[in-house]
This record gives structure tokens, C-alpha cells and sequence, in this order.
């Protein structure tokens, strides 16, 4: 009898400490079954990840077993793969956004058809969003007041930021702050990393030695005058130029208050932002031509442009394909 009482008074301990055991492992397997369809050659993996089923998350997930490479289908958050009876090790890629899975050796029987629960760790990446510049063009001269709400981290501001910028704007984008004189308000920060698949999906593959004109069209397309493309292609230029092939996608305004919210004071009739996020890719593959829009700059403008350089694994662009 005590002995029974002992063993009823332990089991939600068992219980308890087999949840714990499942949240600190990687990979588990959580059913298996005999399956009459498969002969005794045959065996079957089902993986099951802990994603959600946002439409806008990859539609692959990339793997290997035994170290050659495969690609499945994600169907309702689960990849299965058939294989031979015996011990296999895993390897799975998700995207950029979460660590790489790797099993230990995972046995599986005949005609056995094995259940897995995957967990995936969030990979979170810091990314310096570089250069925001802006420029504001008044119709006359105007005292203007700018506050920036900026969703990073090391922040950088100038000229001196005290609570907000306060200086007199001129038509020709002098921006006088007393007795200086700047061309521009200048800010960065380092922000997490927020390449989705959506932006992965339309874009320019870009050769680093058409980079300047491919940005010379692209920014007179989208209305920068020859000043403004003369500060990004001198800043961005150089930079798209030392590597072989670039991946380059364009954000605008309300995509751009992800980094940071503007309030100019008096309001301007427009305030167009553009961000471009690139970075080095090894080799072309099928993407949609990203549209660009055409800037209205009439009345009183503001300007912002910047950039952000970001780590593109190959693999997540050869899931959209």
C-alpha cells in the first residue's frame, strides 16, 4: 500500500517533469504507429513544427537527412519524408528569422510511420538601419519643428537633437539652426531584423557594377532630384559595388514606420520616405519586379531616404520559387 501511495504521489511529478523535458528539447517524437500501406523497406517521417499559419510565412521548410539536402512542403505546419527503416540524423532551415534544428540520431522501425514535434527558436538579429536622411523644402521660409520616435537602439542624431529639432527651413532645403547652416537632419539606429517574405518576393537582382546606374534610374523614377541621388548613390554606390550580385528591395512611408515615427510642425503637404534594404546574394532567382512609386513633391516636401544592409540567405529566396 505505501508503496502505491508513493507511486500515485510521484506521477505528477513524472508528469511535470516530462513537460519540462519537451520545452527544453529541440525535437521529440509524439506518436508512432505501424503503417500497412508501407512495405518493410519503407518507413515515414511526419515533422511537425510550432509555426503559426500566417500567409505570409515561407511555404517550404528546407531539411537534410544524413546529410543530403531535400526541400518539403509545409502543410498545415508539417513536412513528412519517407525514408528507409533504421537511424537517421536530421537537419532543419526554416528561415532567417529562427536557429537551424539539428536531431541526434532518430531510429525508426518497418513500416513505422513516426510523429515529431519540432520547435523552432526565434533568431533575433540586431541590423543598424543606416543613414536616414532628411530633407524639407518649404515654399518660403519657414520656422520648423521635427520629433522622431525611433524604434531602435544606439541611437545616433545630428545636429544636436534636444528634445526635438527647432530651426528655419528654406525653399532651397537650407536648414539654418541659428548661425550653422546643414543640408539635412541626419539619425540611425540599430533595430532588429525585419526582412519578411513579402519584401524577399519582389525586388532587383543588381550586379555591383550596374549598381550606380541601376540607382540612378530607380531614384529618378521614384523623384529624387539630382542632389538627393547624388548623397544616396555616394553612400550606397560604393557599398552595392563590392559585391558580385545584390538583392535590393524598396519600402515606402507607412512601410517605414516600422523605424520610426516623423511629426513635422507646421505639417507639411507631403512627407515621402523610402528605405532600401539589400544585400549580397550568390545567384539570381525567380522574383516579381517590385513596382516603385512616383513621389508627389509639390507644396511644402520632406524627404527621408536610408538603408539597411541585411544578411539574405539564399535558401529563403529559393522557398519563393
Amino acid at each position: 500500500m505505501k508503496k502505491f501511495i508513493l507511486l500515485f504521489l510521484l506521477t505528477p511529478l513524472f508528469i511535470q517533469a516530462e513537460t519540462e523535458l519537451k520545452r527544453v528539447l529541440q525535437i521529440y517524437r509524439s506518436d508512432s504507429e505501424v503503417d500497412s500501406k508501407l512495405d518493410k523497406n519503407q518507413s515515414v517521417y511526419t515533422f511537425r513544427f510550432n509555426l503559426d499559419n500566417s500567409p505570409e510565412q515561407p511555404r517550404y521548410v528546407s531539411y537534410s537527412i544524413d546529410g543530403i539536402n531535400g526541400k518539403a512542403p509545409l502543410e498545415d505546419r508539417k513536412i513528412t519524408i519517407q525514408s528507409k527503416p533504421g537511424k537517421h540524423v536530421f537537419q532543419f532551415y526554416y528561415s532567417s528569422h529562427y536557429y537551424e534544428v539539428y536531431s541526434d540520431s532518430l531510429e525508426i522501425k518497418p513500416r513505422y510511420h513516426d510523429t515529431y514535434q519540432v520547435q523552432l527558436s526565434r533568431a533575433e538579429q540586431m541590423q543598424m538601419v543606416e543613414k536616414p536622411i532628411i530633407y524639407l523644402y518649404p515654399e518660403k521660409a519657414t520656422d520648423v519643428s521635427v520629433q522622431l520616435d525611433i524604434h531602435g537602439e544606439d541611437v545616433f542624431l545630428y545636429p544636436a537633437y534636444d528634445d526635438g529639432w527647432k530651426f528655419t527651413a528654406q525653399p532651397n532645403g537650407d536648414l539654418q539652426f541659428g548661425d550653422d547652416h546643414y543640408n539635412y537632419l541626419f539619425w540611425e539606429a540599430k533595430m532588429r531584423n525585419v526582412l519578411s517574405q513579402q519584401q524577399l518576393s519582389s525586388g532587383f537582382f543588381v550586379e555591383g557594377e550596374n549598381a550606380v546606374s541601376f540607382l540612378e534610374e530607380k531614384l529618378s523614377v521614384i523623384g529624387l532630384n539630382s542632389k538627393e541621388q547624388a548623397d544616396f548613390i555616394t553612400y550606397w554606390g560604393p557599398r552595392l559595388g563590392k559585391n558580385e550580385l545584390n538583392f535590393v528591395h524598396f519600402e515606402f512611408n507607412e512601410a517605414c514606420e516600422k523605424y520610426a515615427d516623423i511629426e513635422v510642425s507646421p505639417k507639411p503637404d507631403h512627407i515621402n520616405r523610402i528605405n532600401m534594404i539589400w544585400g549580397a546574394v550568390s545567384e539570381r532567382h525567380l522574383v516579381n519586379t517590385q513596382a516603385l512609386k512616383s513621389f508627389n513633391r509639390e507644396g511644402f516636401d520632406v524627404l527621408e531616404w536610408g538603408g539597411q544592409e541585411s544578411h539574405i540567405d539564399q535558401r529563403i529566396i529559393e522557398q519563393l520559387n
